[in-house]
C-alpha cells in the first residue's frame, strides 16, 4: 500500500514550514545579556536570591565593576555580574551571565543565572530548576577556604555548564573583594565604603602593580599596552643570523623555507597579574594555576605559531637535564634555564598553536618588577654546533593598575556586626588547597554508570564481531536487537541522559579555536566515552554503529516503527530517484547548522533545535509546547516511513554520513547474485540502503543486520535455496555411486 508522491511532497512542505516556524520562535528568545548596565538586571526576583533584605544599592563602579549593597548607611556586600567581569563561557561557547553577591567577610551571599544558552538546559524547566537550586547552594560559601563542590551530576546531563557557572561565581567574587578590601600597608579610604581606587595614595607604576584587578582586554589591547611582548621571525632572518656566525647552510632542527616564510612568531608575558593572565588563560584557569604555585613563585607564558616548535624534545630526556634547549630567560645579565619541572601545558592563546607556562622558583633570583628578555634559540650543526637567538624584551607596563588602597574599614559595617576583615585576614592570596579537577570527581562519582556503559559497549562490540553467527538465527537476532535498543532508549537516553547530538560535534570542532581544556569535556564521562566509541566505530565500520545501535532517539523511532507495522499502519518509501534526493537533506541540515553556529550568525544556536533529541530524550518531552509538537511530528512521520528523520533530516546523521567514506572495513556480506537476479536483501532493508545493483550504501546503512539475516537464511535466500536443491539432487546420485 503506498501514498502518491504529491501527497508526500505536500507533507514534506508542511513539515518544512513547521520547522521554520519553530526556528523563528526559538530565535525570538531574549538576546544576549548586554554587558554593563548591571543595575537594570537587578530585578526584585534576582535580588531576592542574591542578597535579600537590602536597604538600598549604590552605583555601579570600580574595577572590576560591582554595586555596593547597603544596610542603613553601611556597605555590607557587593553585587556583581560574571559576564561583566570575566566573560566566562559554558558548554555552548556563548558567555553566560550569573549575578552573584559577596559580603565583606568573604562569603557568597547568593547567585542567580539571568542569561545562558546552554543547550541541555535552555527551554527545559526541570533542568533550569536544578540549575537554580545548584547556584542557590553557593550562598554561604567562603572564599577563604576550600569548600566541597556540589556533585558533578547535580544538574542532570549538564555537568559542564553548571560547573562553569559555579567556578565563574567564585572567581568573580574573589576579584571583586580583592579590589575593595584593605591591603597590608595600604592607606585607608577617606570615606567609608568608597571604591578602593578612588582613594589610593600608593605610587603608580610597575613597582606597585596590582596583581588582582581585572578587566577584559583583547590580545591586541595587551600587546598595544606592552602587557604582552611579541616578535615575528622569518626564515630569511634565521639564515642571515647563521651567515653572520659563519654557519650558512647549517643543518637545523627545523629546515628553513623561503626568506619571507614565517619561521616562528612568539609572544611572552608575566601571567601573575590577573589583568594579563586572566585575559590569556581565562580567570578561572589562572586561579586554578596560581592555586598550585608555591608562595612567592612567579610565572610567565610563552606562545607561538609557525613551524618551529620552541619546546623541542630535550626537556623529556633526563640525560639532557630535562632542560628546554630552545628558549631561555635573561635578566640583568643572568640567564635562567627552564626545566621540565617548571613547565605546565597551557590552553593555546587564540591565534597561536602552542602555549606553555613556566614557573620561576622564588629562590631563582628572578624579579618580575624588573625588565627581562625571552630568547628563542635556533640550534643547528655546521662544522660545529651553532645557536642563534631571537629575543623580545619585556617589562610590566605602567598602564597596569596600581595596587588599591584600603576600601573597607570597621566603620563600613553595622556596629553590632562582626568587624569586616582586612585583605590579609581573609588571606585571599594564600595557597589554597587545589581542588580536584571537575572531571576527576565526575569520573569518580560516575563509576557505576561507567561500568554499565562498558558492559553495554562490550555487548555491542560482541554483536558486531559475531554478527555472522547472530544473523543465522532470525528470532534470536530480533530479540537481541530490540532488547539492545530498549536498553539504549530507557537507560542510556532517558535515565543517563546521554544523547550525542550536533551540539557535541560543534563543541569538538570549536575546541581548537577557543580556550580548549580537555578536562572541560572529560567532565561528562558517559558522553565522552560514547563519542570516542562512535569515532572509532565510524572509522572502522561506518556511520551505522552509532545511528543504528547507540542513538536513543533512533532507537525510539525504530521501536515505534515496529509497533506501527505490527498494528497495520501503512508504510511508504519514496522511489529510488526521489530517495537519493531526500538523502541530501541531512547533509544540507548539517552544513546549515554548522555554518550558522560556528560563524556566529546563530549565536543562540537556535538551529540546533532541528534535532528533536533534547525534547524527546534528555528532557523526556517536558518542554514548551512548540518543541513537543515538533518532536511528536517527527516521530509521527516515522510511523509511516522507517526512521524518516534519521535518513532525511538529521544534522548529526549528515556529519556521520559524510565521514562514513573514511571507514576501513566492510563486514556485511554480499554474493555475486545480489542485485541480479536476487533482490531479497534490497526489499528486506528497512531504510532502503541497498541499491538495485545489490551494493550497500554504508553512508545510509544502520547496521541493523536485517540483510545478513536474509543472507544466511537457506530457506529464503535464492542462491542458498538453489544450492540446497542442487545438493539434494546430488546426494542420491553420490549415495548410489558409493553403493555401486
Amino acid at each position: 500500500m503506498g501514498f502518491a508522491p504529491m501527497q508526500f511532497e505536500g507533507s514534506l512542505e508542511w513539515v518544512r514550514r513547521a520547522c521554520i516556524a519553530l526556528l523563528v520562535l526559538v530565535c525570538a528568545s531574549p538576546a544576549l545579556a548586554e554587558k554593563g548596565k548591571l543595575r537594570e538586571r537587578l530585578t526584585p526576583q534576582v535580588m531576592a536570591v542574591v542578597y535579600p533584605g537590602t536597604d538600598r544599592l549604590g552605583p555601579e563602579e570600580g574595577t572590576p565593576p560591582s554595586i555596593a549593597v547597603y544596610k542603613g548607611d553601611k556597605i555590607v556586600a557587593y553585587v556583581f555580574s560574571t559576564r561583566d567581569i570575566i566573560d566566562s563561557r559554558g558548554y555552548s561557547g556563548t558567555p553566560f551571565d550569573v549575578i552573584g553577591g559577596v559580603d565583606l567577610h568573604g562569603q557568597i551571599t547568593g547567585a542567580k543565572v539571568v542569561f545562558h544558552t546552554e543547550p541541555i538546559i535552555v527551554e527545559d524547566p526541570a533542568r533550569q530548576r536544578e540549575l537554580d537550586a545548584f547556584l542557590t547552594r553557593e550562598g554561604g560559601r567562603s572564599l577563604s577556604g576550600a569548600s566541597t563542590a556540589p556533585p558533578p551530576d547535580y544538574v542532570a546531563g549538564a555537568t559542564i555548564s553548571s560547573r562553569a557557572m559555579h567556578a565563574a561565581v567564585l572567581a568573580a567574587a574573589r576579584l571583586v573583594l580583592r579590589a575593595r578590601l584593605a591591603r597590608p600597608g595600604a592607606t585607608a579610604s577617606a570615606s567609608p565604603g568608597a571604591p578602593a581606587a578612588a582613594a589610593s595614595t600608593a605610587p603608580s607604576g610597575p613597582s606597585t602593580v596590582d596583581l588582582d584587578t581585572y578587566s577584559v582586554r583583547s590580545l591586541d589591547d595587551l600587546i598595544a599596552e606592552g602587557a604582552v611582548a611579541q616578535r615575528r621571525v622569518t626564515s630569511g632572518e634565521v639564515a642571515a643570523a647563521l651567515a653572520k656566525q659563519g654557519a650558512a647552510g647549517a643543518k637545523l632542527d627545523w629546515a628553513l623555507g623561503n626568506d619571507n616564510d614565517l619561521y616562528i612568531e612568539f609572544l611572552t608575558a608575566l601571567v601573575t597579574p590577573v589583568a594579563i593572565g586572566g585575559n590569556l588563560l581565562g580567570v578561572v584557569g589562572l586561579e586554578e594555576y596560581k592555586s598550585q604555585l608555591p608562595k612567592g613563585q612567579e610565572a610567565i607564558i610563552v606562545a607561538s605559531r609557525g613551524p618551529y616548535d620552541f619546546l623541542g624534545t630535550k626537556y623529556v630526556q633526563a640525560s639532557e637535564g630535562n632542560r628546554f634547549d630552545r628558549l631561555r630567560l635573561v635578566q640583568d645579565g643572568k640567564r635562567f634555564s627552564l626545566v621540565q619541572s617548571e613547565y605546565t601545558y597551557a590552553v593555546p592563546v587564540p591565534g597561536y598553536d602552542f602555549s606553555a607556562l613556566f614557573a620561576l622558583p622564588a629562590k631563582s633570583g628572578f624579579n618580575p618588577k624588573k625588565p627581562w628578555r625571552l630568547e628563542i634559540l635556533v640550534n643547528g650543526v655546521a662544522t660545529r654546533p651553532v645557536t642563534v637567538a631571537f629575543g623580545v624584551d619585556y617589562k610590566l607596563p605602567d598602564s597596569l593598575p596600581a595596587a588599591p588602597a584600603a576600601a573597607t574599614s570597621v566603620s563600613t559595617v553595622d556596629a553590632n556586626a562582626q568587624p569586616a576583615p582586612t585583605f590579609a585576614e581573609l588571606d585571599l592570596d594564600r595557597d589554597l588547597p587545589a581542588p580536584a579537577p571537575a572531571w576527576v570527581e565526575a569520573w569518580s562519582e560516575a563509576k557505576l554508570n561507567i561500568a554499565i556503559l562498558a558492559v553495554l559497549l562490550s555487548a555491542l562490540t560482541a554483536i558486531l564481531v559475531f554478527q555472522a553467527q547472530l544473523a543465522r538465527h532470525r528470532m534470536i537476532h530480533r530479540v537481541v536487537r530490540n532488547g539492545f535498543l530498549l536498553v539504549v532508549l530507557v537507560w542510556l537516553g532517558w535515565t543517563a541522559g546521554v544523547q550525542l547530538s550536533i551540539v557535541n560535534v560543534m563543541n569538538y570542532v570549536k575546541a581548537p579555536f577557543i580556550r580548549f581544556d580537555l578536562g572541560f569535556y572529560l567532565a561528562e564521562p558517559l558522553m565522552i566515552i560514547v563519542a570516542c566509541y562512535t569515532l572509532i566505530s565510524l572509522l572502522l565500520i561506518g556511520r551505522g554503529v552509532f545511528c543504528g545501535w547507540l542513538c536513543p532517539f533512533g532507537a525510539l523511532q525504530e521501536l515505534l516503527g515496529q509497533l506501527a507495522r505490527a498494528l497495520g499502519v501503512p508504510q511508504w518509501n519514496p522511489p529510488a530517484a526521489v530517495e537519493k534526493r531526500l538523502w541530501m537533506g541531512k547533509y544540507i541540515a548539517a552544513a546549515a547548522v554548522l555554518v550558522l553556529v560556528l560563524s556566529g550568525l546563530d549565536a543562540a544556536e537556535a538551529t540546533t533545535e532541528l534535532e528533536p533529541f533534547k525534547t524527546a530524550i534528555t528532557s523526556k518531552f517536558v518542554r514548551a509546547w512548540p518543541f513537543v509538537i515538533y518532536a511528536g511530528t517527527v516521530l509521527a512521520v516515522g510511523l509511516f516511513s522507517e526512521r524518516a528523520f534519521c535518513r532525511f533530516l538529521c544534522p548529526l546523521g549528515g556529519v556521520l554520513a559524510a565521514l562514513d567514506r573514511l571507514h576501513l572495513l566492510n563486514l556485511l556480506k554480499r554474493r555475486p547474485e545480489c542485485g541480479s537476479p536476487c533482490r531479497l536483501c534490497e526489499r528486506a532493508c528497512p531504510v532502503r540502503a541497498i541499491l538495485p545493483t545489490g551494493k550497500i550504501v554504508t553512508a545510509e546503512c544502520f547496521q541493523c543486520l536485517d540483510c545478513q539475516v536474509e543472507y544466511y537464511d537457506d530457506k529464503r535466500c535464492p542462491p542458498l535455496v538453489q544450492a540446497a536443491k542442487l545438493s539434494a539432487k546430488i546426494r542420491p546420485v553420490a549415495a548410489e555411486a558409493k553403493h555401486a
